[in-house]
Parts: structure tokens; C-alpha cells; sequence
């Protein structure tokens, strides 16, 4: 689409520069999108721009068309001298407004009937999405936050006062997507909370209401400069100043990022402290990339109904629903306890997942990749260390080309529950270094004696948050994969992380609902074990 609008403008641009002689600042103005040519003035100024549009237009390729082409008054009084004018040229009249490049030109009835008219169809999207989320919720809301929602925000960038006029859909969007998407009802709290950011521990789902007017001051201000270009009719953007456009956005997208942080901040002093605890730990770079990411089944992006809301409960600490009270070992079958209990495996689980992924990707760019290596055996009584000194002792991976070519360095993985009771008191940071140094101290002199190598702690939560060692190794191996596939770095980056929190998410969601111990001896023989000609014929087993 791009490349078919750049032929076309450089196409048009000898009949602009036709027109242009026309054109005089206060008489006479005209606007070119594409092919789609646009021009405002006195009427009689307006005739002399379409005869001249209509004579030289079909000699460069360019044919206008009157039944395609509406005249819009300001007001009625011009009607008369309006008819008279173009009256011949089946161009339609009208004082009423029009569409025009997705936006409305008109006054404030024209403007308001005009978006009402959109909002009332968007609404029945937002229904009919909302219908779909009852069975796939992450589809759902991906469809909403990728596709649907942009629909508006167009409108809302390009015509001014349609605050009031989006309560319709934000009162769907509240009341019956997000019940949909989630499994319950939602308080004002919490539409506040699901309007932010994932990377800010919301859903995505903005308020129609609350933005509209921001994004359409938003517009003005970024295109003020574009707009006094097309206002004094100059032909070349040359004079159009990028890098003061440039300095706005980025002005413009820190007011957002302090305005969204001081809502936060106003939500977390609201919530309990079970949610507060939640939003501070979601907010770690990465933890929501299972939220955002496509539902590709090919993937494993794609959850089940159940499991994409037990997620979101997980995600703000919310209690699970339709699970038991207590697990199979005889504790209270909370949050922490479903991430902590060994029992049924899926601890280990939940390791093996995220260390097969990292060898996979690992594979692709270094060689002699090994899970589970045995590590050189201590023969010399003066090696000492306050580690791991067994003979048969273990490291998760191990790859040679990470760091330069030859040599040979170790990871070993760990996931930990943030929220478990014995970490109390303690902050992300020195949360990541506690973990980080206890693989250090179990490890590492003897992979810097002994192998020769390098040894790299991957520690992870159970919320998708990554060490700084972590992280250090991951835009290393993002590096390495785009050099070699000459992808984007950031696409390669994204993938990785994406694929890392799917991994965590999907074995966190298996220990929830999943069965843990033996299962209990039945009290009856199985149907293998029973000879069927043993089972009495009876005409009726009802009395």
C-alpha cells in the first residue's frame, strides 16, 4: 500500500503544481492525500479549481469524477449561489457534512451523528467479540487489543469532542468483554487497573471515554507543523522540520508514561496488598510477554479457556476457582503452596521446560550443546571450594561459542516463587542476587578451575522476571541468532522472551490443576478384570 501511494503522489505531483496557481491564502486551498484531492475557498474560487482539475487531470493520467465528488457549505445561506454555480456539473451539494478519509468534515451535528453512527457499530464488534471470549478469551483479547481498538482511536485522533459520545462502548467493553475475557464481574478498581499497560500490570484495555479527548489534543500537536505547511500551501516537504516532530513525540510519550505511572501509583495505594504485591512483580521487563504475544497454536502460544483465566488470577493474586482446598500432601492449596508443594514434580517441571528452551535456541548459533554435563571430577586433595564437590556433580547446559569461540560456558537454571513467605522483606534486587550468588558459590570456582570455562546463573520467577545475569546472557544469545539469521535484534529479543514466559507460564498453570501423589485405590475391580457372562441378566434394574 505504501509503495502504491509513493508512485501515486509523485504521479500527481505535475497536475498539483497545475492547480496550485490557483491557490491564493484566504481564497483558496487544496489538500492531496494519495489520489484522493480535496480544496477549500469561495465558491467561485472552488468552480475555477474543478474546471481546471477536470480539463488537465484526464491529460496526466488523473480522471475526476462529479458523481464521486460532494460539495460541503458551511452554511445554508450559500446554497442558492452554490446551485448556480455547480448546479451542471453533477457534483452533489450538501450543508450537512460528509465522510472524508475516515474522519467527518461538517459541523457539530454532522460530527456527532457521524461518530454515533460508528460507535453504535462498534459496539455490536465489542458484542460480538464478547460472545467469542466466552470459549476463547486469549483470541479474544488479542483481537481487541491488535485490531479492534484501533478502530476508534483513529476517530478519536481526528475529530474533537467524541468524549461523551463513547460511553456506549465503554459501558459494553466494561460490562460484558472483560466479565468475558476474565470469569468475573469488575469493579471500578479494576477497569482502572485493566486500562494500563501490560508492561504496567494492566490488560491493554483502555477506556474509549478517558482517552478521546487526550488523543485528539495528542494529534493536533504533532501535526501542527504539517498542518501550517499544507495551511500556506507550500509543495515541498523539505520545510517540514522531522526532528523538532520528533522531539514532540518523545515529549508527548513521556507526559503519557508519567501520567500512566502516577495512575498506577494511584491504584496500588487502592488495592490489597496481595494485588500490590502482584502489580510490582508483572512489572518486571518481560513478565507479560504471554499476555501480548499472538495465539499461535504452532507455537504453543495458545492457551485453553481455563488456563488463560487461571492466569490472569494468577497474575493478580485473585483466588483460583474450582480448585481444591487442600493439596494431596495436607497443606492449604494456596498461590504459594501450588508453586512450592515438590509433590507430582512439576517443580522440576517447570526447571527442565525453560532449560530445554534455552539448549534449543542455544543449538542454533553455538556447538557442542549438552544438557545435564558432568563436570570434571576433583582428583587433588588441595582443590577445595564450599560448593558442590561430587564426583557425579551436574550443570543444566553447557555450549561452546557464547562468549568467544572455543570456550566452554556452563548455565545452570532456577526458578523461584517471589511471593513465598521465606522472601518477606526482601526486594526483587536482592532477591536476583541471593539466588544468583548461591549458583556462583556452588559453582563456579570449579568451572573456572577445572573446565576452563565460564559459568552463567540463569535465575527466573515464577512470574516471568529474569536476573541480571539472566538477561545479560539473553541479549547475547540475541545478538548471536540475529547475526547469523540476519533477523532484527529486537524481533529475535522479543521471540526469546516470549518463548521463555510461555515456557514458565504453561508448567505454572500445569502445577494448578494438576494431579499430585498416587492416585487413590478403587474400591472396585477395573472393566479389564470382569468376565462379562458373569453379570446377571435382569429385565429392568429399577426395582
Amino acid at each position: 500500500k505504501q509503495w502504491y501511494q509513493r508512485r501515486v503522489a509523485v504521479g500527481i505531483r505535475p497536475l498539483i503544481n497545475i492547480l496550485a496557481s490557483v491557490t491564493k491564502l484566504g481564497e483558496l486551498m487544496q489538500a492531496w492525500y494519495a489520489d484522493d484531492s480535496a480544496a477549500a475557498g469561495t465558491l467561485k474560487k472552488l468552480r475555477l479549481w474543478w474546471d481546471l482539475l477536470s480539463v488537465n487531470g484526464p491529460k496526466l493520467g488523473y480522471f475526476p469524477k462529479a458523481v464521486k465528488t460532494i460539495l460541503i457549505l458551511k452554511e445554508k445561506s450559500l446554497l442558492p449561489a452554490a446551485t448556480f454555480l455547480f448546479g451542471e456539473t453533477g457534483i452533489e451539494i450538501t450543508c450537512d457534512g460528509e465522510r472524508h478519509l475516515g474522519a467527518v468534515i461538517g459541523g457539530e451535528e454532522a460530527r456527532e451523528t457521524y461518530v454515533k453512527k460508528k460507535v453504535e457499530k462498534w459496539v455490536k464488534d465489542v458484542e460480538e467479540l464478547s460472545d467469542i471470549a466466552l470459549d476463547e478469551p486469549q483470541a479474544a483479547l488479542s483481537g481487541y487489543t491488535k485490531a479492534l481498538c484501533h478502530r476508534w482511536t483513529f476517530v478519536m485522533r481526528t475529530i474533537q469532542d467524541t468524549k461523551d459520545l463513547f460511553i456506549p462502548l465503554e459501558k459494553c467493553i466494561r460490562e460484558k468483554f472483560i466479565p468475558a475475557i476474565i470469569g468475573r464481574n469488575v469493579s471500578d478498581l479494576h477497569r482502572r487497573m485493566f486500562a494500563l499497560p501490560v508492561r504496567l500490570g494492566g490488560l491493554g484495555i483502555v477506556n474509549p471515554v478517558e482517552i478521546a479527548e487526550k488523543e485528539y489534543q495528542t494529534s493536533l500537536k504533532i501535526t501542527e507543523e504539517l498542518v501550517d505547511l499544507i495551511y500556506h500551501q507550500e509543495t515541498s516537504l523539505m520545510k517540514l522540520d522531522k526532528i523538532k516532530i520528533k522531539g514532540r513525540v518523545d515529549c508527548l510519550k513521556l507526559v503519557k508514561e508519567l501520567r500512566l505511572k502516577k495512575e498506577l501509583a494511584e491504584i496500588m495505594s487502592e488495592v490489597d496488598e496481595n494485588t500490590r504485591e502482584s502489580l510490582q512483580l508483572v512489572q518486571e521487563h518481560g513478565s507479560g510477554a504471554w499476555l501480548t504475544c499472538l495465539p499461535i497454536q504452532q507455537l504453543g502460544y495458545a492457551y485453553s479457556k481455563q488456563d488463560f483465566r487461571d492466569a490472569v488470577h494468577l497474575r493478580y493474586g485473585w483466588d483460583i476457582p474450582n480448585t481444591p482446598r487442600f493439596c494431596d500432601c495436607g497443606a492449604k492449596n494456596d498461590h504459594n503452596h501450588i508453586l512450592n508443594c515438590k509433590r507430582g514434580g512439576y517443580v522440576n517441571y517447570r526447571h527442565n521446560n525453560v532449560r530445554d528452551s534455552v539448549a534449543e535456541y542455544l543449538r542454533l548459533v553455538t556447538k557442542d550443546v549438552r544438557i545435564e554435563p558432568l563436570l570434571t571430577p576433583i582428583e587433588s586433595a588441595n582443590f577445595q571450594q564450599k560448593g558442590n564437590n561430587a564426583d557425579k556433580a551436574r550443570l543444566d547446559i553447557s555450549a561452546r561459542g557464547v562468549w568467544s569461540t572455543f570456550e566452554r560456558t556452563f548455565f545452570d537454571v532456577r526458578i523461584f516463587n517471589p511471593k513465598s513467605p521465606t522472601y518477606q522483606g526482601k526486594t526483587m534486587p536482592q532477591l536476583y542476587t541471593l539466588h544468583e550468588n548461591e549458583k556462583k558459590n556452588q559453582y563456579m570456582n570449579r568451572v573456572l578451575q577445572l573446565e576452563k570455562g565460564s559459568f552463567v546463573p540463569l535465575v527466573f520467577t515464577t512470574t516471568g522476571g529474569m536476573a541480571p545475569e539472566a538477561k545479560r546472557f539473553i541479549r547475547r544469545l540475541a545478538v548471536l541468532i540475529a547475526t547469523k539469521t540476519k533477523e532484527d535484534y529486537s524481533q529475535v529479543m522479543c521471540n526469546i522472551r516470549t518463548r521463555l514466559s510461555m515456557d514458565i507460564m504453561r508448567s505454572v498453570l500445569v502445577a494448578v490443576r494438576g494431579v499430585r501423589g498416587k492416585a487413590k485405590k478403587a474400591w472396585t475391580a477395573p472393566i479389564s478384570n470382569v468376565s462379562f457372562n458373569l453379570i446377571p441378566e435382569e429385565k429392568s434394574y429399577e426395582g
